[in-house]
């Protein structure tokens, strides 16, 4: 990604991550989904750059919404570094929307304890089960109900108010939530997925039927990698490294603020990044390190290269997931074929690109892909905005699928 990269530790890191770095493209104004009752959605693209499938994210004050290409939308409730309690607020799409509510607290909470905006709140605790603690998470209590008559109430009691706490908020350790931006975020999910002014919206009920919501869409099928190739011989990834780099020196001088003809160690450290794996007996992926100025997002570019003589190179085309997330809103566009903190493991056929908001790691984008033996195939993404410490294996889905 062409540089200079702002960093973004120790600021408002939701407002930054998601105004600045175009992640999806432009998505729609609320006012105009409320208006048309359609979200303007954005396009995730495959690594073969088609036009993507459909995918919703927006912020809206304490609360994001991200919806996947099937339209299951999830409302995630946090205060930025605060690791204090989250909320996930899920929905299906279709006319039967199921949905679901879970909480993940940093101090021991049960549903008997819930009060929105001070007020004890009639969670009926039997329709809760406790769910474990995840390694290495920050929090220890965790909770859930998917029971529809639950979730409703809760819906309508806290989107009108301020505040979710277990115990009283006035009280500094107790877990609590910003409410503010719920309202907004539950319209929006209404509007993706074809509620609004039917009898199952969140928010903008009418007289419509269930049946006028459109269907679930069905989740695809993971791609299936390809057979394993036998691993390149050392001297050989050297050579396709080094025909490589000849071709495409002057994409790597553009992507890279860091790359000076006169540092003979830095020049050292980038040719040692750079890397070579067998798609097949006839070609293999090269990847050749690009910015690697900063503590983390470094950035490389990857090419499908011909194993024999003269080494002929094409870049991957990543479409709209090339670098998503690097760099501010007047940084020009990355080059197709680069990712952020990526790698390639030919045991699996697998491809991740992590962008991190800030070091740690527990907000970004992740995005996943299957070598199927002809291109690279989208499998998932993942992306969170608001940097609370979680795992991106618990970041909201932007893309899906099913096991094969």
């Amino acid at each position: 990604m062409p540089c200079p990269k702002p960093k973004r530790e120790n600021i408002d890191t939701k407002a930054r991550w998601r105004s600045a770095i175009g992640l999806l493209g432009t998505v729609g104004l609320i006012v105009a989904a409320v208006a048309s009752t359609e979200v303007t959605a954005s396009a995730t693209a495959t690594a073969t750059a088609t036009k993507g499938p459909w995918s919703y994210y927006r912020s809206f004050k304490d609360w994001e919404v991200a919806c996947d290409n099937v339209k299951r939308c999830i409302a995630v409730g946090a205060l930025d570094n605060d690791t204090n309690l989250v909320v996930w607020l899920t929905r299906e799409a279709g006319p039967d929307g199921a949905m679901s509510l879970r909480m993940a607290a940093a101090k021991p909470a049960d549903a008997a304890q819930m009060r929105i905006d001070g007020r004890p709140f009639d969670a009926t605790p039997a329709k809760w089960k406790t769910l474990p603690k995840q390694p290495d998470s920050p929090y220890p209590s965790r909770f859930a109900t998917d029971d529809a008559a639950v979730v409703s109430a809760w819906v309508e009691a806290a989107r009108n108010a301020t505040t979710l706490s277990f115990d009283d908020p006035a009280r500094a350790d107790t877990p609590k939530t910003s409410l503010a931006g719920l309202s907004a975020a539950l319209l929006a999910i209404d509007a993706a997925q074809g509620r609004v002014s039917t009898v199952t919206a969140w928010v903008r009920k009418g007289t419509a039927s269930a049946a006028s919501v459109p269907a679930a869409l069905p989740l695809p099928v993971a791609p299936r990698a390809a057979a394993s190739a036998a691993a390149l011989p050392a001297a050989e990834a050297r050579r396709l490294i080094a025909a490589t780099s000849t071709q495409f020196r002057a994409d790597i001088k553009k992507c890279a603020s860091d790359d000076d003809d006169s540092d003979p160690d830095a020049q050292a450290q980038r040719r040692s990044d750079n890397s070579a794996a067998a798609l097949s007996d006839k070609e293999a992926l090269v990847t050749l390190a690009c910015d690697e100025s900063g503590a983390y997002n470094h950035t490389s570019l990857w090419y499908r290269v011909q194993r024999a003589a003269p080494y002929r190179a094409v870049p991957v085309d990543f479409g709209t997931n090339a670098s998503a997330g690097i760099g501010s809103s007047d940084s020009p566009a990355p080059a197709k074929n680069e990712l952020s903190d990526a790698a390639f493991d030919a045991s699996s056929g697998q491809l991740e690109s992590l962008t991190r908001v800030r070091s740690l790691g527990d907000c970004g984008d992740v995005t996943r892909w299957i070598f199927d033996g002809s291109a690279f195939v989208l499998k998932e993404e993942r992306t969170e905005g608001s940097c609370v410490g979680l795992d991106n294996g618990e970041w909201p889905w932007l893309y899906r699928t099913k096991p094969q």
